[in-house]
This record gives structure tokens, sequence and C-alpha cells, in this order.
């Protein structure tokens, strides 16, 4: 009897957590977000994330509300900064059925005021995902930082 129950409560368990498409689409999300963020506009920028997304850095005292908000922050930091960034990792995983994912990361950052100091930032982005058939949006993006160094 055994023996028939277990192979079965395996299958079953993986099959309510095995959602492929949904896990590559925001895997080309997360791994689609530096290109974009160094060198993309501000509506690719904006289409990455939800109109209520959460943009949060505790460590620099930044918090941004929705969509809006994230893009002016962003308009304003491409305005005095050259960017960039690199994905070392990310693990994907389930949580209260939604997914996620905590990725590490470098930043190079350059002050366009002072191009001859170079900040290195390394930290991780711990990220929560709006999913809707095809679409995966940024819709909390924390953003950690682990060591901030300047060359």
């Amino acid at each position: 009897m055994y023996r028939l129950l277990l192979p079965l409560l395996f299958i079953s368990g993986c099959a309510s957590f095995d959602r492929p498409a949904e896990e590559s689409t925001c895997k080309a999300l997360v791994y689609a977000y530096p290109q974009i963020r160094d060198t993309g506009t501000s509506a690719q920028y904006a289409n990455l994330f939800t109109d209520d997304a959460r943009f949060t850095v505790e460590k620099l005292n930044i918090e941004l509300n929705g969509q809006t908000q994230i893009v002016e922050r962003y308009d304003k930091a491409r305005n005095t900064t050259n960017t960039v960034h690199m994905m070392t990792s990310s693990r994907f995983y389930r949580s209260n059925d939604q997914l996620k994912a905590e990725s590490h990361f470098i930043l190079l950052l350059k002050d366009k005021a002072q191009p001859a100091t170079t900040k290195i930032i390394n930290g991780r982005y711990l990220d929560t995902f709006s999913y809707d058939s095809d679409r995966c949006l940024f819709s909390l993006r924390d953003v950690v930082i682990d060591r901030m160094d300047i060359l």
C-alpha cells in the first residue's frame, strides 16, 4: 500500500508546483533587467514593472511606490550616473504560491560629475513577480546592498 502512495505523493507534489513557462518568462525578465537598466529607454524600463510595483533600497533610504515613481527615479539616475550592472546568480522559488527570486549582482557606478571615481556595489535583488499567461513583471523589488566600495 505504501509503495503505491509514496510515488503518487511525489508526483502530485511536483505537479502542483511545476510552472515552467512562468519561471522561464520571469528568468528572462531578471536577466534582461541589467541591460535595460544600463542602456534602455524609460519606456523599456517602465515595461519591467507593474503599475503598482514597489522598489526599495533600505540602505539608501529609497522607497518607490508605483511605476511612475520608479521611472522618475530611473530617469534622474541616468542623468547623473553611468552604470554597468552584472548578474552573478539567481535562485527562483515559490512562497505563498507566488514566484520569487533572489539574484546577486555587482554594480559599477560612475558619477558623471566625478568620472575618475567608480563605486562598486555588491548586493541582492529580492523579487516578487506578477505573471499573467505570457508576461512576467516585477511587482516588488527589494535591493539589499551587502557591500559598497570606491575605486
